[in-house]
């Protein structure tokens, strides 16, 4: 198990908008092009490493619009550095061609669910055959995957990718829980996931709703690097609406009290192996 080194760059992740807050939810809440992109530069200037973005649809719905990345990822890369990651995540049965398209977008990184299982609502669907294509239509164009863990069985199918050489190291295994119908928050879960991340890789966290803060906390003090945003978690405190900014200072302030210094975008992209830019 790694050890925890004062000094240890933290990476920020900023999840903008993901595919369920609405305007109704938040109004603080990114769903246009021109939204997401000043939410990503005013995260970028609170610490912000990585943005990660969804696409949403005029009616706020998710979507896999390929303009709407097209558009996001040009006006980010205008305006600042930060790294772009675009979502291939999806509720329902959505054609796999589709949730991986914006690949040839070349952004700098793409999510890879690294396993199926039950959210409230309907099934999240990740086979290991759409897996493979996805990692495949990444490695063509350069793309950096991050391996998403809603399970521990989800570490180890990424890590069965590595031993088959379909990714590389260094890649990100992100431990992510309190989604419902997944494995749930709890000490005992998260050390138990922790452990079974070998040292070489990079791991980080994501904690829905109220679990993003203890989540956070945790990983600050054993190395990992963390993910925040309104994509998990659309409070600051009880009863009290965030916006993503809010959430990244407060990550910053959390890890630089942990003596982790913050990762800027070009030692993020070192440490996370990324080639396009």
């Amino acid at each position: 198990m790694r050890v925890f080194r004062p000094g240890e760059k933290a990476i920020i992740t900023v999840a903008v908008n993901g595919s369920l807050p609405t305007k109704e939810h938040t109004p603080y809440v990114p769903v246009t092009p021109a939204e997401v992109i000043e939410d990503a530069v005013r995260c970028w200037e609170a610490g912000a490493s990585v943005v990660h973005i969804h696409a949403r649809d005029q009616d706020q719905r998710p979507c896999h619009d390929y303009e709407f990345f097209a558009e996001c990822l040009d006006g980010i890369r205008r305006r600042c550095d930060i790294i772009v990651q675009l979502s291939t995540g999806a509720r329902g049965r959505i054609d796999p061609d589709t949730r991986v398209r914006a690949a040839d977008l070349r952004p700098d990184m793409m999510s890879l669910n690294c396993g199926s299982c039950n959210f409230s609502s309907e099934a999240f669907v990740n086979s290991l055959q759409d897996i493979e294509l996805w990692l495949g239509r990444m490695k063509a164009y350069d793309v950096q995957p991050e391996l998403e863990c809603f399970d521990v069985a989800h570490i180890f199918t990424g890590l069965d990718l590595v031993k088959r050489e379909l990714v590389e190291l260094p890649v990100q295994f992100t431990i992510v829980l309190g989604v419902e119908g997944a494995l749930p928050f709890t000490p005992q879960n998260f050390m138990h996931a922790y452990s079974c991340i070998p040292d070489e890789a990079m791991f980080g966290v994501i904690g829905v709703g109220q679990y993003q803060l203890p989540m956070l906390t945790l990983a600050a003090a054993l190395g990992g690097n963390v993910r925040v945003g309104l994509e998990d978690n659309i409070y600051y405190s009880y009863r009290v609406l965030a916006t993503n900014q809010q959430l990244v200072e407060r990550a910053a302030r959390i890890l630089k009290e942990c003596q982790r210094p913050i990762a800027t975008p070009a030692e993020a992209r070192l440490l996370l192996g990324i080639k396009n830019s």
